[in-house]
Parts: C-alpha cells; structure tokens; sequence
C-alpha cells in the first residue's frame, strides 16, 4: 500500500467527505486542502531529495557523508531501518563525531529499540559530556527503560544546567520523580512551582499539571485555590467553571458545585455569539445539564 501525506485515516476521511458538502458552505473543505497540499508538498520534497541523494551516492558510493546525509532524510520520513542502514554505512565508512552517534540514538528512540539508543547516547557523551540535549535523550531512554532513578539524575542535570527551560522540562522532570515514588508529589509540586516561577504568563500548562497533582493527592482546598487563580489569569473562563464545578461535586461540595455551575452558564451568556454557536461550547452546555441532573437541580 503505497503511504499518503495524511497523518492518520480519520484526516483522510474527513478530507474526502468534505466533498460531500457545497464549498460555499463548508470553509472546512479549505483548510483541509490547505493541510493537503502542504503535508503533500513536504512529503514529496523529502522523496525528490532522497532520490537526488541516492544519485550523488551511486557516482560517489565511498563517501560517508553522503550516506549520513540520505540517513537523516529517510530520518525525517519516519523511515527508521533506512536510516539507521545510512548511518551504520556511513560509520563504517570513516564518519565518527557527535551528530552521527545523537541521530542514531534519536531513531533508535523512535523505533523503540531502547538498549541500543541506550548504546549510542553514551558513545554521545563521549564526545560532549556536557551537551543538555544529549542528557534530555538519555533521560528520556531511562524513563522508557523504567530505570527511573538514572532518568531522574540525567533529567536534574538538564533543569540544573539549562538558561531557558520550557514547560515541558518541569512537567517531565515532576513526572519522573513519581515514576520513582507515586506518593511524592511535595518534590513534584514543587517542582512545578519553581517552572511556574519562571515561566510568568506562560505558566498555564504547569499550574494545570500541579492541579492534576493535587486532585490526585486529595490536596482540596488547594487545588480549589488554584482552580480560581487560573480563572482569574483566563479570559475564556465558562470551560473552567464546569471543571471546577465537576471536581467540587467528585468530593462532595454540592453547594459550590452549583455555584460554580452557576458561573459556567453565566460566562457562556456573555460569550461572543460567534462563540457560543461552537461544537465545543454547545458540548460544554450539555455537560452543564447533566451536571445539574446529578446536583438535583
């Protein structure tokens, strides 16, 4: 079966029912055409410059780079085998430095062939024992490994030694650190907070997670606080409410549950009407009543 530039079959499916629907009355047909056509672009680029490649390979068959340089194309193409063939070919061929031993182990990674991306990170740290995006990888090779306290000291080399951490660090590093101990969410929490310190404005996808961590922990009265400080940061505030309604209802507070809920409907009336006619917030308005259904309302 010969592959499509579509990600997945339900982007296919959609585009071709698309068609089903007159244009003028379905600006989804456009931007599915427009995703087309760019997943389509680059999927045929990455195929004309292996093809261009494999050409230069045929008239130079010795020279390692090239081989390298095909490898990290068939890379980008999700073609794993190919690439790592590339690599080893080139390596054999004399080509020995970081990048080529980082590749490896990226699409090692990727094909979850972990103890041999395990093999190589090492080979990559060899050459730069101080390189953050190399720790990152291996930290990460751990975590699959479920060597969980390895993963933890390569991950706490990466917060401690990197200028500008995103979300993502703090989250992945909070996460191993309950891979090791599923009760320690002090240290997790905590080290959300530090990210959420740094982080300012931006903080919103790890004031999410420490509220995930202290639902689970049953930390209340906290995760209720943090609930209304991230209402108050959020201009679209109706999803929020429901959120919070629906966790208050979990542990037994119907009184501010309906409150809550109370505030979820409020904010929808004084969404934009542009607004309030979407798939999502007509979903939202369904919950809302069977949550209220639940509350006896």
């Amino acid at each position: 079966m010969h592959s499509t530039p579509f990600k997945n079959k339900l982007m296919f499916y959609n585009f071709l029912n698309a068609f089903k629907t007159p244009i003028k009355n379905n600006i989804f047909i456009v931007i599915l055409l427009f995703f087309f056509f760019s997943e389509v672009k680059a999927h045929g680029d990455l195929l004309v410059r292996i093809s261009e490649k494999t050409i230069q390979i045929s008239k130079n068959p010795k020279n390692p780079t090239l081989y390298f340089e095909r490898g990290y194309l068939y890379q980008q193409h999700n073609e794993y085998k190919k690439a790592i063939k590339d690599y080893i070919k080139s390596e054999r061929l004399g080509l020995d430095n970081k990048l080529l031993y980082f590749r490896k182990t990226e699409v090692y990674y990727k094909a979850n062939k972990l103890n041999k991306a395990l093999k190589e990170v090492k080979l990559c740290l060899k050459y730069d024992s101080l390189d953050i995006k190399t720790y990152k990888l291996k930290a990460k090779i751990l975590f699959k490994l479920k060597k969980y306290y390895e993963a933890v000291i390569a991950y706490k080399y990466v917060i401690e030694n990197t200028v500008d951490l995103r979300p993502e660090d703090y989250i992945n590093y909070s996460d191993f650190i309950l891979a090791i101990d599923n009760k320690n969410y002090k240290i997790a929490v905590a080290t959300l907070d530090l990210g959420i310190k740094k982080s300012g404005k931006n903080a919103i996808a790890l004031q999410l997670k420490k509220l995930e961590y202290l639902k689970k922990s049953n930390q209340n009265k906290k995760a209720i606080s943090l609930y209304n400080t991230i209402i108050k940061s959020n201009k679209r505030r109706e999803f929020l409410y429901y959120e919070k309604a629906k966790y208050l209802l979990e542990i037994g507070d119907n009184e501010n549950s309906n409150i809550a809920l109370q505030q979820a409907k409020l904010a929808i009336t004084e969404l934009k009407l542009k607004y309030k006619n979407t798939v999502a917030v007509k979903k939202l308005q369904t919950n809302i009543n069977g949550l209220e259904i639940k509350l006896g309302l």
